[in-house]
This record gives structure tokens, C-alpha cells and sequence, in this order.
């Protein structure tokens, strides 16, 4: 970039008096600062600062021709890095607010010294230096990028990771290459930048190159700091570290320094994976097999962890995260669009699969949550229209396109099938039959405890006996008198479950009779209303 180009600045005011006690009573030179410039009025003061291009304007607010604000405007529009800095009156304080809106730098309000002129001269001096450090750095880092390593290694260590090699020939290519390291002994990691591909969809191809070469960049000189190392892209959102191993770093420590270098030092956060020590460069390939394959567990955390292979038991694949009784459960709720226990039975299963000893791999738990989202399709397949299902089949697809998910991704996807599979159904309901049975249900649901009857229900909504029961079945697909049971059943079962007796629970249903009540409940469950109890508690 060469010598550090000193700060320009022009002075307007229309007193020459001003101009030169400012300009000439002021040693500018001393703190790098050259007065290139002075002007009697804001238009002359414009040209200047248009040709002349100086880093800070310092200005009076009021000017003949053109005032302070049009002048401020003006510079903005087309020399925005510049910084005006305003000299206003008392009277003035509004209209210098104005121009600091348009986008001034500061003001200094009269009556003023020249030591109240440096200060806020240096503060622009300081902004400007800031910004002239940034885009230095921004300058060296793309120069970095252009000087970035050759294509022939990265292609190299591309295929190193993938295929086998002898060894004879791999330690020539090392030779051939001039790669550093020795020639035994390695640790790979694959690193994965977390949601880099939804993160940086709107950005340009400019700044997503930058951002990969900043983060192999600090992975680089993180891992130079304990060992020699190579960093190089596998992929658009992924880079391979592999080094030599040393005694004085655990490969797992390394990893989390790493992990808090990309976390402090960008604005991204990444996963690592990490394989056993591997001794030969011929063996590589395994090891980077075994990274990848430790890596498949941030799934099950999001992103921002560290993975070392051989830490996670495996689990057969033949697993079930959730009982039948859950999954008839789930069905139930998806059946009755009943939004609320839908959700309840999906965190009694997410609840389990945090219980599992040791953690499933991700791919077999994948597999399970793709069988649920079949089941609970098949069911709102049975409720809705072919074209009420389109929406949800291509929410299904979109999930399966994504390279990787986590495990509160897929959970957050199967809650929202089910929402938008209860909500289809609540819409489907719409018909002016449905609002009918359905004002039947509601009342048959707030009164179980009373003798209900097709004729009394059939009143309530002005319909003859034979109709409602045949529109009650059609929209149900239960008749009436297997519908009120089952209603009571599970009124039954919620109250059980809270801890009410039997006796109390029979008769807040509609059954006078315990041991009626007792047969009814288990010719529907398989259990007397005690034994259900009894188990729930367990």
C-alpha cells in the first residue's frame, strides 16, 4: 500500500479572518493534516472539495451562495467518506441537527477555540484512519486470496482424503509438492461451517470467497501455533485440516480452539469432526472416513460442537424412539385435528430419544422420523383432498433435498406437518353439515355427564333423528352412541391419569353404576379403570 497518505482538509467560511486564524494559527502539519484548500462561499467551496477530494470540510453552517446544509448534501451525495464538520451559531443548533441527519460528520457550535477545532478535527482524523485500516485490510486479505496455494495441491489432498495411494507414491507426491509435514502420524478433521448455504444466499460470490478464505485463514494459523498442517476445501461449505500429530496438544482440545478461533474471529460458528490417529499418508483416506462420519453427530446439537470418532457406541439400526401406544395416540390426535395433544405426544417421543444410551446414529434416527412422516401422512391423507395435500408433500421434498438437518430441525419439520395437517382439517370442516355435527360434539363434549340421546342431539340442532345419525356418521365415521363412549373414555383416562377415584370419575361421565362403567372402560382398553391407573402412575 506504500506510505501512509497524510489527512486533507479544506476550510469555508466567509470571513478571511476565520479562514486564516483557522488554516494558519493551527499547526496542522503536526498532526498530520494538510489544509489543501480555502473558500469565501459554498459554491466555490463545492468545486473545491468536487476536484480536490479532501478527506474533512470544515465548514460555517452559514455561507453566501450556498449554505452549509445544500453544501453538506452535495459532498454526501458524491464524496460520502468524507467528513463536513460544521461551525454553527447558537440560533443555528436545528439546522446543524440537519445536516448531521444528511450526514455530517460533527458541529462545533460558536463561540469556538482552535482547541475546540482540534478536537473535533482529530476525532474525524480518527474515524478516517479506521477506515483506512479497514479497507487495508480488506485490500490484503484479497491479495492474500490471489496468492492463495496452488491448484495442484488442493486437488492433491482432495483426492489424498478419498482414494487409496501407495505409499512409495504418496511420499513422492509429498516431495513433489514440497508439503512440510512429516510424513507419519496425522489427525483430520473436517470442518463444517454451520448453515453456511442458507446464511449467505443473498450475498455476493465476492464475499462468500472471502469469508471461506477468512476461516480457512484462521484455522491455518491456529493449527501453525502447535503443529505443522494443511487446511484445504472439500466443498462449498466444509475445509479438511490434516497434521501432524504431537504430544503436546490432544486432537480434541485443538479442535475446540479452533472452534472458538471461527467463533471469535468471524461471524460464523463451525462443527468439527475428528478422526483417530492415522500413521501412514496412505491411510489418510481413513481417517478422513472416520471424521465424516463423527461429524454426522452435530446433528444432534446444530452446529458449534466438536466430534471425535470412537466416542459414540453403536446403536443397531432396529430401534423405536416411541411406543405404539404413542404412535395410536399421535394418530388419534392428527384424526381429530386436535393441534394441542398432537404436539404433547411428538415431546413424549422427542423426550425418549434424549434418554437413549448411546445416541443413535443420526442416520438411523433419520430413517425413524421419515416413518413417522409417512404414517401421519397416510392419516391426513384419509381426512383431506388430494389438492389440500400438495402443500405438505412439497414441505416433505424440501426437507429431503437438504444436504444436512439437525435433530431440532426435523422435530421443528414433523410439528409442522402436523400443524398444517390439523389446520387443513379445521378448514375442511368448513361445510355448513360439519358446523352442525360439530355444534352437536361440542355439547355432547361439555355435557358426558348427562344421559345423552341421538333425539335430545338431533333437537339441539333442528335436524329429524334419522338424518343426524346418518350425517353424524358420514362426518365422524362413528355413529353417535360410539362416539359418545368414546368421548367418555377419554375423559375417563385424562381424569385417571390427573389421580380422580373411579367412583368419581364414572359419575362425571354419565354412569351412575361403577361396575357398568368398569366393563364399558375395559372392553374399550383392555383394562378395568383401576389398572389403568395403576400403570399411568407406574
Amino acid at each position: 500500500m506504500g506510505m501512509e497518505k497524510r489527512i486533507s482538509m479544506i476550510v469555508l467560511d466567509d470571513i478571511v479572518t476565520v479562514i486564516d486564524g483557522i488554516s494558519l494559527g493551527i499547526p496542522w502539519s503536526d498532526y498530520g493534516i494538510e489544509i489543501v484548500g480555502t473558500a469565501l462561499d459554498g459554491e466555490e467551496g463545492l468545486t473545491m472539495a468536487q476536484e480536490l477530494q479532501p478527506d474533512i470540510i470544515l465548514t460555517d453552517i452559514r455561507m453566501p451562495v450556498m449554505d452549509g446544509l445544500e453544501l453538506t448534501r452535495s459532498i454526501i451525495e458524491t464524496h460520502p467518506s468524507c467528513k463536513v464538520i460544521l461551525l454553527s451559531g447558537f440560533t443555528e443548533f436545528t439546522y446543524a441537527q440537519q445536516a448531521i441527519r444528511l450526514g455530517a460528520f460533527d458541529f462545533i457550535s460558536k463561540p469556538f477555540s482552535l482547541e475546540d477545532i482540534v478536537e473535533v478535527v482529530l476525532k474525524a482524523v480518527k474515524e478516517i484512519e479506521i477506515e483506512r485500516s479497514k479497507h487495508k485490510r480488506i485490500y490484503e486479505m484479497e491479495a492474500r486470496v490471489r496468492e492463495s496455494k496452488p491448484l495442484l495441491r488442493q486437488e492433491y489432498f482432495n483426492l489424498l482424503i478419498r482414494h487409496s495411494s501407495s505409499e512409495e507414491s504418496a511420499r513422492e507426491k509429498w516431495g513433489f509438492l514440497e508439503i512440510s509435514m512429516r510424513r507419519e502420524g496425522f489427525i483430520i478433521m473436517v470442518v463444517e461451517i454451520d448453515r453456511f448455504s442458507k446464511s449467505t444466499q443473498a450475498l455476493p460470490i465476492s464475499e462468500i470467497e472471502l469469508t471461506r478464505f477468512a476461516l480457512q485463514n484462521i484455522l491455518e494459523e491456529t493449527i501453525a501455533a502447535y503443529t505443522e498442517g494443511v487446511v484445504f476445501r472439500e466443498s462449498m461449505n466444509r475445509l479438511v485440516v490434516i497434521y501432524n500429530s504431537t504430544g503436546l496438544m490432544d486432537p480434541g482440545m485443538l479442535a475446540e480452539i479452533c472452534c472458538n478461533h471461527c467463533a471469535q474471529f468471524s461471524r460464523y460458528t463451525v462443527s468439527i469432526g475428528i478422526s483417530l490417529e492415522i500413521s501412514l499418508i496412505s491411510e489418510i483416506h481413513h481417517g478422513y472416513q472416520q471424521a465424516v462420519s463423527a461429524l454426522s453427530y452435530n446433528f444432534y446439537t446444530g452446529g458449534n460442537g466438536v466430534f471425535r470418532y470412537g466416542d459414540f457406541e453403536q446403536m443397531g439400526q432396529h430401534m423405536r424412539t416411541y411406543s405404539l401406544d404413542q404412535e395410536k395416540e399421535l394418530l388419534f390426535a392428527l384424526r381429530s385435528g386436535n393441534q394441542e395433544l398432537a404436539l404433547g405426544v411428538l415431546q413424549q417421543i422427542y423426550e425418549n430419544c434424549a434418554k437413549l444410551e448411546p445416541l443413535p446414529q443420526p442416520q438411523h434416527l433419520i430413517m425413524m422420523y421419515d416413518e413417522l412422516v409417512f404414517i401421519i401422512f397416510r392419516v391426513l391423507e384419509e381426512k383431506l383432498h388430494a389438492d389440500e395435500l400438495n402443500g405438505l408433500k412439497a414441505d416433505i421434498e424440501d426437507n429431503k433435498k437438504k444436504n444436512r438437518i439437525s435433530l431440532s430441525e426435523l422435530q421443528k419439520s414433523l410439528e409442522q406437518l402436523c400443524l398444517k395437517g390439523c389446520d387443513l382439517q379445521d378448514k375442511y370442516r368448513t361445510t355448513e353439515a360439519e358446523r352442525v355435527i360439530h355444534k352437536a360434539i361440542k355439547y355432547v363434549n361439555s355435557h358426558l355427564h348427562l344421559d345423552l340421546s341421538v333425539n335430545e342431539c338431533a333437537k339441539l340442532v333442528h335436524l329429524s333423528s334419522s338424518y343426524f345419525s346418518n350425517l353424524f356418521k358420514k362426518v365422524t365415521g362413528q355413529t353417535f352412541l360410539q362416539f359418545v363412549t368414546n368421548e367418555r373414555i377419554d375423559r375417563a383416562k385424562q381424569m385417571l391419569m390427573k389421580g380422580h377415584q373411579v367412583q368419581e370419575v364414572a359419575a362425571q361421565i354419565g354412569y351412575e353404576d361403577r361396575r357398568y362403567f368398569s366393563e364399558i372402560f375395559k372392553k374399550n382398553t383392555g383394562l378395568t379403570p383401576s389398572e389403568f391407573k395403576q400403570s399411568y402412575q407406574k
